[in-house]
């Protein structure tokens, strides 16, 4: 079962791995518009959880044309991974499959480059 979800290790820790993220995202042309620390909020609300953060990234010039084509997926942009503790050693990267993303709204092979966007980020930032 596809779940729309690709995960892969980072040999770096979540904080190393978030700024690793960050800068390749920025290096290749993308604006960070925010970085989520969902442990941070849950230690202010009292709670405890993994160490999670979301990165949130995108590029106008590559999603309007998405939207413009498919106004449905604004609701999946800008992109967005997620690197979180699993208690082994590194960290786990997961962001949105990009076939996934491509069949639920129906987009054509030609428009799937902006997609794939997390999978290059994170491969530059693990090496494969």
């Amino acid at each position: 079962m596809n779940d729309g979800l690709v995960t892969r290790r980072s040999a770096r820790d979540v904080g190393e791995t978030i700024s690793a993220l960050r800068a390749e995202a920025e290096r290749v042309g993308a604006a960070v518009v925010a970085v989520v620390d969902h442990a941070a909020a849950a230690g202010k609300a009292g709670l405890s959880m993994p160490d999670t953060q979301v990165i949130i990234f995108g590029n106008p010039q590559a999603g309007t044309p998405l939207m413009q084509a498919r106004p449905e997926i604004a609701i999946d942009l800008p992109m967005r991974v997620m690197v979180r503790d699993d208690g082994q050693p590194g960290s786990l990267i997961t962001w949105q499959d990009p076939a996934y993303l491509a069949q639920r709204y129906g987009l054509g092979e030609d428009q799937l480059a902006p997609l794939n966007a997390p999978a290059k980020i994170a491969s530059a930032v693990d090496g494969r």
